[in-house]
């Protein structure tokens, strides 16, 4: 996968975060050209609630700015994927056609290599800032990401996994496409101990899931799973309504509990602990903001993937305002503040940053623990 992620040097992205979460921003500059911003977003099928919530975080971020990215007039053009890798890539190489200065969203991972690829081919390359793929193999010069890889989204569930279910025989779960697989190669080598078991389902398994659950060894005394989507939702509603909720503890990954999934699980979804990058509990100033226009815009609270959104947008804000090759600006990135707490990114432009042990209750996810770098 490649790497998406925000970029460009502190002190103009600390000038950013105050204005991140409300603010004024400068008027443009003389007669500069706007900010082009395609932004390749799953409408349709299992993750188009995700693309939803992302799109209307992106929105929010441009309204929240008077319509402006780095003190310049922006437009955010928005193209459906489907979650199909190649219609992503013609809508990516239309986008750089009509004159795109940065491409964004990209909700699952094999739509976002297929893009990164299409730009990386492209005059330039056009720079991309993955808001969500978390696939391990997305890396490139030209590629950035604000999410994380599949890889430690897994590891840092194990690493909690081993401290607060030590020892226990753990059974893997997991639609079988690259983020379930990745993720599950994460938590192995996080907990340290192969699993007792892995059970595999098809992609899109939205129904039938009786006869998955029916592989759980008897013995199994821990079970990790990853599902996004309209999948989370049936994953978890089975889990419960089958009863092994009285069988074996769940452990989820952040994908299964975000708030978006969560609201349509319903009942089912309480008392469900996962492992995330972010709750909308999280207690600091930049979060409260965040939190605060979410609900004015939404009536609701945000998901990881509408932070994932806002902070794409926030990235992009950053580099326009001081000018030159945009991707070299994103690639100046340092440690940034936030709604998520500090992060930065590594020589691959992927972040590092705390995860959090969450739980939901009461319809939210409390953090438990901190799950450091």
């Amino acid at each position: 996968m490649r790497v998406p992620v925000p970029g460009l040097p502190v002190a103009g992205f600390l000038v950013l975060m105050v204005a991140g979460c409300g603010g004024a921003v400068p008027p443009p500059d003389g007669d500069e050209p706007p900010v082009e911003v395609g932004a390749i977003i799953t409408q349709i099928g299992v993750y188009a609630a995700l693309g939803d919530e992302m799109e209307t975080a992106m929105r929010l971020y441009l309204d929240e700015h008077g319509g402006r990215l780095g003190g310049r007039p922006a437009r955010l053009v928005v193209a459906d994927d489907a979650g199909n890798p190649d219609l992503a890539r013609q809508e990516a190489r239309r986008l750089i056609e009509d004159g795109a200065d940065v491409l964004t969203g990209l909700i699952s991972s094999p739509v976002a290599v297929a893009v990164a690829d299409e730009a990386g081919e492209a005059t330039g390359p056009v720079p991309v800032v993955v808001a969500n793929a978390g696939a391990d193999e997305l890396t490139g010069p030209h590629v950035f990401r604000v999410s994380y890889t599949n890889h430690e989204h897994g590891r840092a569930a194990g690493r909690y996994a081993a401290e607060r279910y030590a020892g226990r025989a753990v059974v893997l779960m997991a639609s079988d496409h690259q983020a379930g697989v990745e993720t599950l190669r994460g938590f192995t080598a996080g907990y340290g101990a192969e699993p007792l078991a892995r059970v595999m389902t098809p992609p899109g398994t939205v129904t039938g899931f009786e006869q998955h659950f029916a592989r759980i060894p008897a013995e199994a005394e821990l079970l990790f799973a990853f599902y996004a989507g309209g999948e989370a939702v049936a994953f978890a509603r089975a889990y419960k309504q089958l009863g092994y909720d009285a069988k074996v503890p769940l452990l989820a990954c952040r994908n299964l509990t975000d708030e978006e999934v969560v609201r349509a699980i319903g009942p089912d979804a309480e008392g469900i602990t996962s492992a995330g990058m972010y709750a909308p509990s999280l207690n600091n100033p930049d979060n409260a903001a965040f939190v605060a226009r979410w609900r004015a815009r939404t009536g609701r609270n945000p998901s990881a993937v509408a932070l994932q959104g806002w902070d794409a947008m926030r990235v992009i804000d950053a580099a326009p305002a001081r000018g030159g090759d945009l991707a070299r600006r994103l690639g100046e990135l340092g440690e940034l503040a936030g709604p998520r707490g500090p992060f930065r990114l590594n020589d691959q432009h992927d972040p590092v940053q705390n995860w959090y042990a969450r739980k939901y209750q009461n319809g939210v996810n409390s953090v438990i623990a901190t799950i450091p770098p």
